[in-house]
């Protein structure tokens, strides 16, 4: 289910880990919800010690330092010592596609064959069991946005939020880009007994030929 992730905080919680726990996605939260006496980075250098934030069926109302906690049906977290700041966002990466630069084929899915692929979808190769997904989580990274590499047009991009069981519960919004790979524009050597001397073809006119070739 796709939540409010704009609006959804991480705590930075002191500790060190001596081991990755499994981390589940979370149901919606409905109702008030208060996270009081924090530290909060507000995002553009603003810093607000002391801090109480009223959280809403999942947007945040107020923030503030007078903010009155109702006493009954409510959730309060108490993060004194601890700073609050909002979820950060990978915005061009390969995870869920690729897992830690693995060499079997199966666990890579971030490259087609070809180098013409402007009908590949990186978000249905998405994997939400990745396991690196859980480390990011923990390290206050909420939404990336995953796109396909390698080729000259590789695909289309989609951002995507980490909690989520499935491809289509993770789609947070759907084909961001279309992402291309500028063709090389320098001359490369010969090897061999030739000495190492440039090629006979000029780079740039090759170049531009291809670009000039996704026009038609």
């Amino acid at each position: 289910m796709k939540k409010y992730i704009n609006f959804i905080l991480a705590l930075s919680l002191s500790g060190t880990a001596l081991a990755q726990e499994t981390i589940y996605p979370a149901p919606a939260y409905k109702g008030l919800l208060f996270i009081k006496n924090a530290t909060v980075h507000v995002g553009n250098g603003q810093v607000l010690t002391n801090t109480t934030i009223q959280v809403n069926n999942g947007k945040i109302e107020k923030i503030g330092t007078q903010i009155p906690i109702p006493v009954d049906d409510v959730k309060v977290f108490d993060a004194t010592g601890k700073h609050v700041y909002p979820g950060l966002i990978l915005s061009n990466t390969t995870i869920g596609l690729r897992e830690i630069s693995s060499q079997v084929r199966g666990s890579n899915d971030y490259r087609e064959l070809g180098d013409f692929n402007p009908n590949v979808k990186s978000i249905v190769a998405y994997n939400t069991d990745s396991r690196i997904i859980n480390t990011l989580r923990s390290n206050g990274i909420l939404l990336a946005n995953i796109a396909p590499q390698g080729s000259f047009l590789a695909g289309t991009s989609s951002t995507v939020q980490f909690d989520a069981w499935t491809w289509e519960d993770a789609a947070y919004k759907n084909n961001t880009a279309m992402h291309f790979f500028m063709p090389s524009l320098l001359a490369r050597t010969r090897g061999g007994f030739g000495g190492g001397q440039p090629g006979d073809s000029d780079p740039v006119k090759a170049a531009m030929e291809r670009i000039e070739k996704l026009k038609v």
